[in-house]
Parts: C-alpha cells; sequence; structure tokens
C-alpha cells in the first residue's frame, strides 16, 4: 500500500458532493453506485447493508503511525454513502475494542503494509487493492461504455493493485497488455494469466488509448502520449500527471486518493459470499 500524505486526505470529506457530479459526468454513475455495480449489488442489498451494518474506523499507530486526518476521510466517505460509523477515540487495540464495544461489525483499519476492512460477523477481509481495483475497472468500463473487444494497458501489472486489475479486465472482456519495470515477476504472474506483455512502455503509451495505471510513479505519462480519446484510470499514487497531462485529459480521468476503494471495500464486506477474482499471489 502507497502511504499517503496529509495533503491527500485532508480535504475529501468537504468535496463528496462535487466529487460524486464529477463521476456522473464521467460514468454515469455516483460513488454509492459504482460501489455496488463493482460487486454485483442491487439497490435492495445495499439498503439492507446501509440498515444492517455500523462501520469502525481504527486508528493504527505501528510503522511510521497515524496519518492525520486519514480516518476522518475514511469515516466521510463511508457516511456519504449512507453507512452508520463510529470512529474509536484509542488507536491500535484498545481502539478495535472500542468500536466493537459500540456495535460495529465492520471495522476499517491501516497501517503501513495493508489497509483492510473487516466483517466480524462472516470473517471476510477485504483488501484495498483488490477493491481499489475493482472499482476503477468498473469505472473504467462505465467510462468506456463497455470494455468487450477493447485494448488495454495496464502500467504496473506485477504489483498487487495491477495483478488484480488485469483479471478484473479480462473479466469485463478487454484485451489486455501489461507492462512492469519487475518484468520478471509480470512473466511469473502471466504463467497463470492470459494477457500480453509489452516491452517497451514509450512504445506501448503510444499505441494504446485505453490506459490503467498501477504503478506508483512519475513522468511516465506524457503529454505526447494522451490522444483526443485517451481514457485513463489511475489509482496509484501519486498520481505523477502533470499539469498539461491534466488539463488534457481531465475529463476522461478517473482518480481519487480513497473515495472509489473505500467505498468499494464496504460494499464487498457486506456480501454473504467470498467473490473469487483468481488467486494472484501475495
Amino acid at each position: 500500500m502507497t502511504r499517503l500524505k496529509v495533503e491527500d486526505v485532508q480535504d475529501i470529506g468537504h468535496d463528496l458532493e462535487a466529487y460524486d457530479e464529477s463521476l456522473i459526468t464521467r460514468t454515469g454513475r455516483t460513488l454509492k453506485e459504482i460501489a455496488m455495480e463493482s460487486v454485483g449489488m442491487t439497490v435492495d442489498e445495499m439498503d439492507q447493508s446501509l440498515s444492517r451494518f455500523t462501520v469502525g474506523v481504527v486508528p493504527v499507530t505501528s510503522g511510521l503511525g497515524v496519518i492525520q486526518g486519514f480516518t476522518d476521510a475514511v469515516k466521510g466517505i463511508l457516511s456519504h454513502i449512507g453507512v452508520k460509523t463510529c470512529q474509536s477515540t484509542a488507536t491500535d487495540v484498545g481502539g478495535l475494542a472500542e468500536v466493537i464495544e459500540k456495535g460495529a461489525a465492520i471495522v476499517f483499519l491501516a497501517d503501513d503494509e495493508r489497509f483492510i476492512a473487516v466483517n466480524l460477523t462472516s470473517k471476510r477481509v477485504i483488501d484495498n487493492a483488490e477493491a481499489t481495483a475493482r472499482g476503477y475497472v468498473t469505472a473504467l468500463n462505465l467510462m468506456a461504455g463497455g470494455l468487450q473487444g477493447c485494448e488495454v494497458l495496464v502500467i504496473g501489472g506485477a504489483g498487487r493493485l495491477g495483478r488484480h486489475a488485469v483479471i478484473l479486465l479480462k473479466q469485463k472482456g478487454a484485451r489486455v497488455w501489461a507492462f512492469d519495470i519487475n518484468r520478471p515477476q509480470l512473466t511469473s504472474f502471466r504463467r497463470t494469466h492470459d494477457f500480453a506483455l509489452e516491452e517497451n512502455l514509450e512504445d506501448a503509451l503510444r499505441r494504446h488509448r485505453i490506459l490503467f495505471n498501477a504503478a506508483p510513479a512519475c513522468g511516465h505519462i506524457r503529454p505526447e502520449h494522451i490522444k483526443e480519446n485517451t481514457l485513463l484510470a489511475s489509482p496509484a499514487k501519486p498520481l505523477g500527471l502533470s499539469e498539461e497531462v491534466l488539463s488534457s485529459v481531465k475529463k476522461r480521468l478517473i482518480y481519487d486518493p480513497l473515495q472509489i476503494g473505500v467505498a468499494t471495500m464496504f460494499s464487498e464486506a457486506c456480501l454473504r459470499s467470498k467473490r473469487r477474482t483468481g488467486k494472484v499471489g501475495g
């Protein structure tokens, strides 16, 4: 998990209505609707989940410590989609005990390595990397008007987020191409999953118009790579796009620090049965 910065999360709770409007413009769906669609949840199932589950958000101090504003941002996103939430005053084990005592059935917590949601009743653990990939693939599919038969380039396809994206894009019927600077790891992943390898990122970016950027790096997507019909889903942090690139692709870009991942984590945590996307490794 890429560690967020304070400036990434401090204003999230204040801009969620505007964020929903931007999603509707790009995908025709709100954040809540994307989260529902990403896991195949009906309106009735979401309504039942919202009435049934209280979510506890717990700050964790291990590693580099709590990111100021992170738990407030998670709580704000969940509240925005209608979730009943409680946030612990204590941290770590004390915080976990506190939210359970307050009636939380699902708990969100993160350290430097993983960000998870745990359904205490079903014992389901939802990882942010998989949920974020699921939500972003859903949003990209909506923005593209369907990905069946479309070529999609996954940048950073060997990482946890990228591997999930490859699998989920294939499930949407996309023809997936992937690049990663860790070529041995990507080649190993390809032994069990069917996708095409890209040898040269520069050439790949010039050829592909639908991009899924799962690489936490800066500067690899440049203005000359953006076409009039380029579509970009970029869950990787930092976003790493220049102002020139942002201005040219802004209305065809799916990006946020936490929103889609958190909303999808909740939707997936509510499901009664484990959804399988295929094994991708650790």
